[in-house]
């Protein structure tokens, strides 16, 4: 089938860019004060004593680290040389120092790898501190969905070299494998929503990854989520001291956490806005969801019910559309299907 490519790369800035706004903010909260008419910015109210990593070098409207990393993954691909973990680290070097040559700061966001950018650690560094962590960060699979157009064969172990070359973690690299074979089956090879979970459970085998997609697999759509169902998207609720950013309910910055929340939201989504909605009103790590969720409906639906105002207030449009049009040159060059 057709995938609009400058449609999943401007649904995936505009996800982020939307949810950059509400970040870390209580589930609760939002779907009280938030109908989505207006851009809502409450960066400044994060709960955090670092409050300066989250609204230094932030605009309103301005993507972060998601869109920025996922445009470095296609970046890499297009590249055709060897996919390497060097690879991947020297495009999400170039993407970030691009930011400042094209606005004069950086960009906000990357987690730890804002250490490895701003020279404070190596990447061996933030790969060890990354690998020790129980639940490591979502850094992977929110950037895996260019990687559902490499070939077949070679998903599985790009996915792989897209997690370790930060997060060498299993639970990582099963979420990467996640988001790219859920872009795949259901941008490629049209996997009914309904099927998708089970479609991508055969392409990994870490358990606790496994149990819990399941799980996830048998709640109710989002408009009848219990409180007791948030335990399965998103962990212990309120989030715990042990996760990013504790004391709110939502989903906290867990690559597990954020696979399964993805692939529950593409059961249930049907349209680009939908998936943006739905991703937004769960509450925490909420930019990295709707980036990735509302990339992949946009890609299948376009985006064409995205309410106006953010597709002309999102930054980068052009740039974001011409890396898409890029990208799908380039797989329609590789294996011809758009």
């Amino acid at each position: 089938m057709q995938v609009n490519f400058k449609d999943l790369f401007l649904g995936v800035a505009i996800g982020d860019a939307y949810g950059a706004g509400l970040e870390f903010q209580d589930r609760n909260w939002i779907r009280e004060h938030v109908d989505f008419t207006e851009f809502v910015n409450k960066r400044m109210d994060i709960r955090s004593d670092k409050i300066e990593l989250f609204t230094r070098d932030y605009k309103a409207w301005d993507y972060t680290d998601d869109a920025e990393m996922t445009i470095a993954v296609a970046k890499a691909m297009m590249s055709e040389q060897p996919f390497t973990e060097d690879l991947l680290v020297n495009f999400f070097s170039e993407e970030y120092n691009l930011t400042f040559l094209k606005r004069g700061y950086k960009r906000n966001g990357h987690g730890a790898m804002r250490w490895y950018f701003s020279g404070e650690k190596s990447i061996e560094e933030i790969k060890s501190f990354q690998k020790d962590k129980k639940y490591p960060g979502n850094a992977p699979p929110m950037r895996a969905i260019p990687l559902a157009f490499a070939p077949e064969d070679r998903i599985d172990l790009y996915a792989a070299i897209n997690a370790n070359c930060t997060h060498p973690h299993p639970l990582a690299v099963a979420s990467s494998i996640l988001v790219a074979r859920a872009a795949q089956g259901f941008l490629l090879k049209d996997i009914q929503p309904e099927q998708l979970i089970a479609y991508c459970l055969q392409f990994i085998n870490e358990p606790e990854t496994i149990a819990l997609l399941k799980k996830a697999d048998q709640l109710p759509g989002p408009e009848n989520l219990q409180e007791g169902d948030y335990e399965i998207l998103c962990g212990p609720q309120p989030i715990r001291e042990d996760q990013f950013l504790p004391g709110i309910c939502g989903l906290p910055s867990n690559a597990m956490q954020t696979a399964v929340c993805v692939l529950y939201v593409l059961k249930h989504a049907k349209t680009s806005f939908e998936a943006l909605k739905y991703s937004v009103n769960i509450g925490g790590d909420v930019d990295s969801l709707a980036s990735i969720c509302t990339g992949i409906l946009a890609g299948k639906y376009g985006i064409g019910d995205i309410p106006e105002y953010m597709i002309h207030s999102v930054e980068g449009k052009e740039y974001v559309q011409e890396v898409g049009e890029e990208f799908g040159e380039f797989v329609w060059n590789k294996t011809g299907n758009e």
